[in-house]
């Protein structure tokens, strides 16, 4: 049983949320609603724990029972030795992810992939192009779970950032709505470990103009292997960070994922995933600026409206020991906050960070207003 929990619970296989909560004195579901997973049980005898701690039961290894013996020479999982002989093309941002970022449903723009010809700033590539073949039929497919979770929290995370910017203008009465999206914390941590390795296997990451390939001394392909598909213990001050300080000058591109290695000298020590505007860390050791390790919640608010309107997005974890952040913009409903507010942020408009790479939707044609247009 989770720490916490009185009773047990079922585990957190899907991302739940709720777009109106009704108000309460909390940032989320009071303890005596209905538990959003759709048990039928009030909060507070399901999934939220003691000191107002959401949480859930370790999700089960993505692999289970004996092993192939077989190492299969092209997927990067192989030194597991339990694949099969066949090889897949896997997404490493997830399939259905760039799906949500396309506005077609079929072709993205990639800014500062390796393979890309160093005089073209961007590229418009179909979907398919942001995968490889790397991984066996057995690694690949187990690890739709994950895939299917990310899609789900990227959808609702997107919708919720549109919702809280929708409003431009003096209207300071109206008030976005109560969203609550929860999330299992252990399998989004492992989709981050996903997302950074497959990137490094494909080959389209760089460090300082050359293909990243190597993660830093003490980590290997086999340990990772054990904690993505076998569900081994991560090592202490490993997994899943939120860094605490942003340069707001940064544009936010709701939908968009970015991703950037952390690196030194050429060992790889981690990698950064943005996704919607809110970047997250899977790191391999402790990071040397303000952090929070596993975050708990992320709530959400925007200046200038009633404090009642705020979004929050929550990790479920297996224990208590997991902290908040409060992300509030300084965007009030008098300012357009897709106009730069200063020549710095000008500059980074539509530039690229260096080392970044960047996957966003391709712009769409203005709408010209007609005698029909209501």
């Amino acid at each position: 049983m989770s720490e916490g929990l009185h009773e047990p619970i079922e585990p957190l296989n899907d991302v739940v949320r709720i777009a109106d909560v009704e108000f309460s004195q909390y940032f989320h579901p009071a303890p005596d609603h209905h538990c959003p997973c759709g048990s039928g049980r009030q909060s507070r005898g399901c999934h939220l724990g003691q000191e107002q701690r959401w949480v859930a039961t370790r999700p089960p290894p993505l692999l289970t029972g004996p092993r192939t013996g077989y190492a299969n020479p092209g997927c990067y999982a192989r030194r597991s030795n339990d694949c099969d002989d066949k090889l897949t093309r896997e997404h490493f941002i997830t399939d259905d992810v760039l799906e949500t970022i396309s506005h077609d449903g079929k072709v993205i723009i990639v800014e500062g992939a390796s393979w890309q010809n160093k005089a073209e700033r961007s590229k418009t590539i179909g979907r398919q192009g942001l995968s490889t073949r790397m991984l066996c039929h057995r690694h690949n497919s187990a690890l739709w779970p994950l895939d299917k979770m990310a899609a789900e929290f990227f959808r609702y995370l997107v919708e919720d950032q549109l919702d809280i910017f929708k409003y431009l203008g003096n209207d300071r009465r109206s008030e976005f709505s109560r969203g609550f999206v929860m999330a299992s914390g252990p399998s989004f941590e492992l989709w981050l470990l996903k997302v950074i390795w497959g990137a490094i296997e494909s080959g389209t990451m760089e460090i300082n103009g050359s293909p990243a390939y190597r993660f830093r001394l003490g980590v290997s392909t086999e340990q990772l292997s054990e904690i993505l598909w076998r569900g081994a213990d991560w090592p202490p001050t490993w997994g899943m960070y939120m860094l605490l300080d942003r340069d707001n000058d940064q544009p936010i591109i709701t939908k968009s994922a970015r991703l950037r290695l952390a690196n030194m000298s050429s060992e790889i020590i981690g990698g950064h995933v943005q996704i919607a505007g809110i970047e997250f860390l899977m790191s391999f050791e402790t990071p040397p600026v303000r952090r929070l390790y596993r975050p708990h919640g992320l709530y959400f608010m925007r200046r200038g409206f009633p404090v009642t309107s705020w979004k929050s997005v929550v990790f479920a974890w297996p224990d208590l020991d997991h902290l908040d952040t409060l992300i509030v913009s300084g965007a009030p409903p008098s300012e357009d906050f897709t106009v730069p507010p200063n020549p710095r942020a000008a500059s980074f408009h539509h530039g690229i960070v260096e080392g970044s790479l960047n996957v966003r939707s391709v712009p769409q044609p203005p709408i010209v207003a007609t005698d029909d247009t209501i």
